[in-house]
């Protein structure tokens, strides 16, 4: 049998092993033996844990890493880096070309230049990337605070795409940027196409202006380049998607230096859709002119004015006073004159014709005659007396009279002279009563102004159309909390067009239309034909009728009669010498500004009386009391009209 022996190390350093003897630690405890300096020492179970816990940190950490730079961020630095290789240039499409009714261009597009900026190819040192933009800034007169603020923006550095700085750059500014600017570091000048406005601030307020687009606007036409110029105001704005066409690309190759190296193609743009408009700019260019000359000769400053075609609906002129030049606002300078714009009391920005809103005065008393007769209030044939004032006693208070009084005594007047010679007191008797006349009363009034559509948008293809106020007790009592109470005397001020009731002046147009037609107005309208880029019609806008009135007919000619004698015998007997038959109302609305008593001057005619082919709203604010303000304008254009438009077709057709 064989011995069992001691496992031990003699006749060398105990600590020296040979590769056999790794494992004699382990052996020598199963043999029983002492002791020896261990050759390992195991770890404990929760350390193992620890460490297994910390690898799958570890590896979860890298894996959702790879998967957010692959897969989420992927397309992202696939277009960095191939941008690394190549860049993209927006080519500007040309947009459409707005024309008037008799295909005149009312804009035109013309060669430029533009600068635009690639943010990722701005210095990435901070205090290089200043000094670049402190010099651009300077030669293109920019302000660097707005340029500041955009590089902030959260990624914006990082951003690949052209973002346009100023359009319009000058030939002086061209030189300057290319003798004093390194190339490819972020700003570029790219041929571009500018918006020119031959007619200017006649035009201004329905043409509108372009503009570099705002962070609303990105959010509205997400898919636009920045490098585009938007509509502001008026048809640019209105018809911005028709009008701006689609943009092209032009694709190249870059060296490390940003060097072009190859060009690899071009997306041509596409030029936007032409815009055939209702307006004939003669007729605007003579009313802007018109009124212009009168508003200077009364010393005053604002009015506005509107011409259409009751027929139809068609806008044929729209002016604001005002105004402003829209080559300025498009080309973004000087900002002087921009600055004056924003800042000038008058509001020259402001589109008067549309979101202005006034007392319409006397000129709702056709309204009130027809409602009258239509409810039986009185007959034609009825006279009422006018000593020139009413006096009534206060219902709470006997001994407390009330006085309302008129211009001048009239004496006995029917409905026809009291809308010729516009006689309040008539008028206070219809509408709130007197006397033996019981009158229409609220109810019956607001009846009226929502068959004539008052209150309500008319829909015209211009954004910022306001809506006349027209007042009830709840309005009274937001606006008289202090005295809620409606009274007789609120009934006789709506009766005679004042009061709060308040209307822009394409509703009080529009009211007047719809006596002209007979009863019948249509929904007004600027646009009437789009074109693509073929010379193909693609939309044709058609007449809607916007208001259509369930009256008598004998009770409206007994209204359009009283308005011809407006003209014949009354306040308007200046527009008896036109070549043509004329019919209209004039308004002198008074309100009180800063305790003193003001007064607007409008007037709403339509000719040829017999066959109404124009009607014509003008309005002047703020005139010198007693002054006639607007006839002379309206004499003066529809006068124009007559020569150039009416006579005309009139003679082509006894030609023809």
């Amino acid at each position: 049998m064989f011995s069992r022996k001691k496992f031990t190390i003699n006749n060398r350093d105990k600590y020296l092993l040979d590769p056999e003897e790794i494992l004699l630690d382990k052996k020598a405890e199963e043999m029983g033996e002492e002791e020896t300096i261990k050759l390992e020492w195991p770890l404990s179970s929760a350390l193992l844990k620890y460490i297994w816990l910390i690898g799958f940190i570890l590896l979860a950490i890298v894996f959702s890493r790879v998967f957010y730079l692959s897969v989420v961020k992927g397309s992202y630095y696939a277009d960095l880096s191939s941008f690394n290789k190549t860049r993209y240039y927006i080519i500007n499409a040309p947009r459409g070309i707005i024309f008037d009714r008799n295909n005149q261009p009312l804009v035109n597009n013309v060669p430029s230049f533009s600068l635009t900026l690639v943010p990722l190819d701005l210095p990435r040192d901070e205090m290089e990337r200043e000094n670049l933009t402190q010099q651009v800034t300077k030669i293109f007169n920019l302000n660097s605070v707005d340029l500041d603020e955009l590089l902030k923006e959260k990624g914006r550095l990082s951003s690949l795409d052209p973002i346009l700085l100023k359009s319009n750059v000058s030939v002086a500014e061209l030189r300057q940027f290319e003798a004093s600017i390194e190339p490819n570091k972020g700003f570029t000048i790219i041929t571009d196409t500018a918006r020119q406005y031959p007619y200017g601030e006649s035009l201004a307020h329905v043409i509108g202006y372009l503009g570099k687009i705002s962070a609303q606007e990105k959010a509205k036409y997400n898919s636009y380049p920045l490098t585009v110029l938007v509509g502001k105001e008026g048809l640019e704005e209105y018809y911005e998607s028709e009008l701006q066409g689609e943009w092209g690309k032009r694709l190249v190759e870059v060296d490390a230096s940003g060097k072009v190296v190859q060009d690899l193609g071009t997306l041509s743009p596409k030029k936007g859709d032409d815009l055939i408009t209702t307006l004939d700019v003669d007729l605007q260019i003579k009313l802007y002119q018109s009124l212009t000359q009168r508003i200077e000769e009364l010393g005053v400053t604002a009015g506005a004015a509107l011409a259409l075609n009751p027929k139809t609906g068609e806008i044929l002129a729209l002016v604001s006073v005002p105004s402003f030049d829209p080559n300025i606002m498009t080309q973004g300078f000087p900002v002087s004159t921009i600055n004056s714009y924003l800042k000038d009391v008058r509001k020259p920005l402001f589109n008067r014709v549309i979101s202005g809103l006034y007392f319409p005065g006397s000129l709702i008393k056709p309204l009130m005659a027809l409602a009258a007769l239509e409810e039986k209030i009185i007959t034609p044939e009825r006279k009422i007396f006018d000593e020139g004032k009413i006096v009534i006693t206060s219902p709470y208070n006997p001994q407390v009279k009330y006085t309302f009084t008129d211009m001048k005594p009239h004496g006995w007047v029917d409905v026809k002279k009291a809308l010729a010679v516009s006689c309040n007191v008539y008028f206070w008797t219809v509408g709130g009563g007197y006397g033996d006349i019981q009158g229409l009363g609220l109810s019956r009034i607001q009846k009226y102004w929502h068959l004539f559509g008052l209150g309500e948008k008319d829909g015209l293809d211009l954004n910022d159309e306001n809506t006349g106020v027209l007042p009830d007790e709840e309005w009274l009592k937001r606006i008289r909390p202090q005295d809620p109470l409606w009274k007789l005397g609120d009934t006789y001020n709506i009766s005679i067009g004042e009061g709060g009731l308040s209307l822009t002046p394409l509703e009080m147009a529009d009211y007047i239309a719809t006596i002209a037609n007979n009863g019948t107005s249509f929904k007004p309208y600027l646009a009437k034909e789009i074109k693509n880029q073929q010379g193909e019609i693609i939309k044709t806008a058609t007449s809607s009728v916007l208001v259509r009135l369930d009256v008598s007919p004998q009770n409206l000619k007994v209204v359009q009669e009283g308005m011809r004698e407006v003209v014949t015998s009354g306040t308007a007997t200046e527009l008896n010498n036109l070549p043509f038959k004329v019919a209209g109302k004039s308004g002198s609305p008074e309100f009180v500004l800063n305790g003193k008593k003001h007064y607007h001057a409008i007037f709403g005619a339509y000719a040829p009386y017999e066959d109404p082919q124009i009607v014509l709203l003008v309005l002047i604010e703020d005139i010198p009391q007693g002054s006639v303000a607007t006839l002379s304008v309206v004499s003066d254009v529809l006068n124009w009209y007559y020569e150039n438009r009416f006579a005309t077709s009139t003679n082509q057709s006894l030609n023809f």
